[in-house]
C-alpha cells in the first residue's frame, strides 16, 4: 500500500524501495513454503515412525527461519517507508 500512495506521485520512492521489496517479498515467500513443509512435516513424523527424526529435523528448521530470518521483513519494511529523500539528496556531481 505504501507503493500505492507514494511511488505514484514521486517514481523515485519506488525506485528507492524496489532492493528492499524484492527481499521483503522474497522472505514472506520463504516463510510460507516453510509453513507449508512444517504442516507436512508434522503429518508425517505422526504417520510413520521411521520418519520422525527426520521429520523433527525440518520441524526445527522451520522454527529456525520463523524465529531468525523472518523477523527481517520489519527492517525491509521500515527501509521501504524511508522513501527517497535521503538517497536523492546527494547531488549526482558528488559521485
Amino acid at each position: 500500500m505504501w507503493f500505492m500512495q507514494n511511488a505514484m506521485t514521486k517514481p523515485d520512492n519506488g525506485a528507492a524501495g524496489s532492493t528492499d521489496y524484492l527481499h521483503l517479498f522474497g522472505i514472506v515467500a520463504l516463510g510460507f513454503m516453510w509453513g507449508r513443509i512444517a504442516k507436512a512435516a508434522q503429518a508425517r513424523a505422526q504417520a510413520d515412525e521411521a520418519k520422525r527424526p527426520a521429520m523433527q529435523a525440518k520441524l526445527l528448521t522451520a522454527k529456525f527461519f520463523m524465529e531468525r530470518m523472518l523477523p527481517q521483513t520489519a527492517t525491509h519494511l521500515a527501509r521501504i517507508k524511508t522513501g527517497a529523500d535521503t538517497m536523492m539528496a546527494l547531488p549526482a556531481e558528488a559521485f
